[in-house]
């Protein structure tokens, strides 16, 4: 009895273990995670850790190291996070006046000073799953040092970011907690 009864135990085990792949929408999907701050001896924030989450049922993230779309106009980013700052009750976006460098897709060049929203435009490397099944489900680690985002930055705010994948599929908009940073 006892024997068959393990033997029943390993089967189920055997069965609840065995899992189906998860299907994901071929539009790509992300969450925000958490931060993870570093700093320094005198408890200054040095660097930001923002992790976030994607899912993407037919895993086309990122690009190739050496694959860029050199016509004119062309957007290389895939990943686009936008900072907003705490005002009040509510959020505005962070904006910095800067000399502005539009290229049209007819190659031409329009230079011009403006107030623009503080971004985080980055290109992610190209992640792909091993196996047969092409689903991505991955945590991203993208880190803020000092000198390319801290100083921007307000003692409280948090970002919207989004991703693009290669078929130029559009994620959702996701929106982080809030940042609060010891400068």
């Amino acid at each position: 009895m006892t024997k068959y009864f393990l033997s029943a135990l390993v089967i189920f085990a055997m069965i609840s273990s065995c899992k189906k792949d998860q299907v994901f929408s071929t539009t790509p999907e992300v969450s925000f995670d958490n931060f993870i701050k570093y700093s320094d001896a005198a408890g200054v924030d040095t660097a930001v850790d923002f992790i976030f989450t994607i899912k993407d049922g037919d895993g086309d993230i990122g690009f190739l190291e050496n694959e860029f779309n050199t016509s004119c106009g062309a957007d290389n980013s895939n990943l686009y996070i936008a900072y907003e700052e705490k005002n009040g009750a509510g959020y505005r976006p962070k904006k910095i006046w800067t000399q502005v460098t539009d290229i049209s897709s007819n190659c031409d060049t329009n230079i011009y000073f403006d107030s623009v929203q503080v971004k985080f435009n980055q290109r992610m490397q190209y992640i792909e799953p091993p196996g047969n099944s092409k689903t991505i489900e991955a945590t991203v680690t993208y880190r803020m040092d000092y000198i390319s985002a801290l100083i921007l930055l307000n003692t409280q705010g948090r970002f919207q970011f989004y991703i693009r994948d290669r078929a130029n599929n559009i994620s959702n908009t996701a929106v982080s907690t809030d940042l609060f940073l010891s400068k």
